[in-house]
């Protein structure tokens, strides 16, 4: 009898597992395309590893600056539910303010995670307009944009010498490295989920107003009469912090 019912449980155990398999498999593929991969696959940086080491491992290897240039890569700190940071690459500079770039895994209303989006507008809003403290466009909503965000600054894609360059060329590819790689350079064929706009809709007396509220005056606080809902109705309204909203990139690895 107990070996009648061992025999009976194994397929039961079995197709269980099979499942659990395939479930982490959709998982996985759910996930969609990293920021690190695709910006390495536009940039041509050769670093691994998630968005928030990208600027320390880029020291000794290429060149970094607080100035922005075309082909660049824009390095944001973690900050908030974005603890793995984030990188964006520059594919244009509009001003001495704005720049645009191309980025995946931002995602936004009507733009799920996972994806890439092209041509977002960026604003600098530092007070020294070093770029260590910038707001990004809000993906699909076609105007406005998020929180401040601070960052390190542009990593370029030329090595503080060629010795370097040569050693990293040099280095293996792992399995999983070249699979993400592969994925970049796929998505990076396909159209984008979203493409911005220069200046997300505003002009250029708004854009100035922008970048000089590094600082929010603080909200009032809601009469004690109105309900908890009411004021969470406010918030998500305000679209004044994207990331909260709309769940911007805290998976960053690859």
């Amino acid at each position: 009898m107990l070996a009648s019912l061992l025999v009976a449980t194994i397929p039961v155990s079995s197709a269980d597992a099979q499942a659990s398999r395939q479930q982490a498999a959709r998982a996985a593929a759910s996930v969609g395309l990293q920021c690190v991969p695709f910006a390495r696959h536009l940039s041509g940086i050769d670093i691994v590893g998630n968005a928030r080491t990208w600027w320390a491992q880029a020291q000794g290897r290429y060149e970094r600056g607080s100035r922005p240039e075309v082909g660049s890569v824009l390095t944001f700190k973690p900050s908030g539910a974005m603890r793995l940071g984030h990188i964006s690459v520059v594919s244009k500079i509009v001003s001495a303010r704005e720049l645009l770039v191309d980025h995946a895994n931002w995602p936004g209303p009507g733009v799920p995670k996972g994806r890439v989006a092209r041509n977002v507008s960026v604003i600098d809003v530092s007070t020294g307009n070093d770029w260590t403290a910038v707001r990004v466009e809000i993906h699909g909503r076609g105007s406005g944009y998020g929180r401040i965000y601070p960052t390190w600054g542009f990593i370029y894609p030329r090595p503080v010498s060629e010795t370097v360059l040569t050693a990293a060329r040099g280095a293996n590819v792992s399995g999983a490295v070249a699979r993400v790689n592969a994925r970049a350079a796929a998505a990076a064929a396909r159209p984008p989920a979203y493409v911005g706009q220069p200046g997300a809709g505003l002009d250029a007396r708004d854009l100035v107003e922008l970048a000089e509220a590094t600082d929010r005056p603080a909200r009032a606080a809601p009469a004690a009469a109105a309900p908890a809902v009411a004021q969470r109705q406010v918030v998500a309204r305000d679209f004044g912090d994207d990331m909260l909203l709309w769940g911007a990139p805290h998976r960053s690895l690859r």
